[in-house]
């Protein structure tokens, strides 16, 4: 009885095996769907369809996008991580995933997916944030701006898109790099944090490249590094924030994620795939419009960004916290 037992087991474990090789060999077969879990219109939208339209052509089937919105990315990316493991629901990953996810934990409560449940198939781009001044500003390097926050904590103001949000984090790594303090002043959106900073109602802020580069050509800002770890094509003569001094760096990237349990085999395809889009120059030039640096990642460069990244993320986070309670 055990040697059939056996023999069926095995018989079981081949079949498997084999569906799971034919499934691979087949792909795809039928629709693929992206799930953005950003709002339309924004970068990872504009990203999302532009990876379908290249793959389509690419491959012969069609690629959807769909946008599911909410909760920070966490909407979207729980559909991802819980949809069926067939390679026919993508979703677009992001740093922003990171950080809610880190969010929900440094708060103390149990977020509905981990990164467990995620496997990343493909890094595509990294977007950077630049650190910015006023036009006017006494300070002309970030070694100028280093010194005077060193010296003066808290006399200096900076500004964000909103609190504990993809702006904030880049300054609170820059501050806590300095060892020093600043007044934090979020807004309602990056819009208004640049009109302050053109303003000259604060004293800096760290801001993305498709919004400051514009700025600071019609000298409305100055550009003082880059936050991250090479210097911009699109500027090259503004140097890394490491190469004035401050070992401050600070990248968000955007790639392909499917869920852990997809079948090896598949997973192989769908890193393929990913890999032979992100290096479209079509699709390169694309993303690059959005103000994001092309930068191909393979599957175990992201995990190990990822991995990364959240350290960094749950170490601002609870600092913040800490400090928010203790002015309570």
């Amino acid at each position: 009885m055990k040697s059939r037992a056996r023999i069926v087991l095995i018989s079981l474990i081949s079949i498997l095996t084999l569906a799971n090789l034919s499934l691979a060999a087949e792909y795809p077969a039928k629709t693929v769907t992206i799930i953005n879990p950003n709002a339309p219109g924004g970068g990872h939208d504009v990203a999302a369809r532009a990876f379908a339209t290249v793959a389509e052509k690419m491959l012969g089937q069609p690629f959807v996008v769909v946008n599911k919105a909410g909760a920070s990315t966490m909407l979207g990316m729980t559909a991802v991580a819980q949809s069926a493991p067939d390679g026919y629901t993508l979703g677009m990953d992001s740093t922003t995933t990171t950080n809610a996810l880190a969010w929900e934990i440094a708060n103390g409560r149990k977020p509905p997916i981990t990164r467990d449940d995620l496997l990343p198939v493909g890094g595509l781009s990294v977007n950077v944030p630049l650190v910015i001044v006023p036009y006017n500003s006494p300070w002309k390097t970030m070694t100028d701006m280093a010194k005077d926050l060193k010296a003066r904590p808290n006399q200096y103001a900076f500004c964000s898109g909103g609190l504990y949000g993809g702006t904030h984090l880049p300054a609170e790594v820059l501050l806590q790099a300095i060892g020093t303090k600043a007044r934090h002043v979020p807004h309602k959106g990056g819009g208004p944090c640049l009109a302050a900073v053109v303003g000259e109602h604060v004293h800096f802020s760290t801001q993305w490249a498709g919004t400051s580069i514009p700025l600071a050509q019609g000298k409305k800002v100055r550009i003082l590094a880059v936050q991250g770890d090479e210097r911009m094509k699109s500027i090259p003569e503004v140097p890394t924030i490491k190469e004035e001094g401050v070992d401050a760096e600070w990248i968000q990237w955007l790639g392909i994620s499917v869920p852990r349990k997809t079948p090896a085999p598949l997973a192989a395809q769908i890193k393929a795939m990913v890999k032979k889009v992100a290096q479209d120059a079509a699709f390169n030039k694309i993303l690059e419009s959005q103000g994001a640096e092309a930068r191909y990642m393979n599957s175990e460069e992201v995990e190990k960004f990822i991995k990364e990244e959240s350290a960094v993320v749950a170490k601002i986070y609870t600092s913040l916290l800490a400090e928010e309670k203790s002015k309570k």
